[in-house]
């Protein structure tokens, strides 16, 4: 009885929304915790508080998913962000990329720089679950 109901809702003309995926803040005790040490940029979504969501760093990306860290790993063909951070990782489960908001805000102030940021992350599938622009922060270890 149930693939009938499936089929009725795939055949309604209707598209399934796409995935969502809910990021959370990695606070001090998952950096604490997991030893997230280390130069990088991280992204805070518009309207999303003060905690960031993303860390791009040398040789990942980091997110939280349901209380859990993912990394991402850097992909081979990418450019770079300051402090070893890079615009593009990929990996089994994600790709992401960080990419400053064409004339958006852009400041460095000593070691720390600062731009509008936009972040989009793609489940395996290629399907977009987070998209998102915001304050990005980049700043050696």
């Amino acid at each position: 009885m149930i693939a009938p109901f499936a089929l009725t809702a795939c055949t309604d003309g209707t598209r399934p929304e796409a995935p969502h995926l809910a990021l959370q803040p990695i606070d001090y005790f998952d950096i604490t915790r997991n030893k997230l040490y280390g130069a990088g940029c991280n992204f805070v979504p518009a309207g999303g508080g003060l905690g960031a969501v993303f860390l791009a760093m040398e040789s990942r990306a980091l997110i939280k998913v349901d209380g859990h860290i993912v990394a991402i790993p850097a992909a081979t063909e990418t450019l770079a962000l300051p402090d070893g951070a890079h615009t593009r990782y990929a990996g089994p489960l994600y790709s992401a990329t960080l990419t400053a908001v064409p004339g958006g805000k852009h400041k460095a102030t000593g070691a720390l720089a600062e731009f509008d940021g936009h972040v989009v992350i793609t489940d395996a599938k290629g399907q977009t679950v987070f998209d998102a622009n915001g304050d990005t922060q980049c700043k050696p270890s």
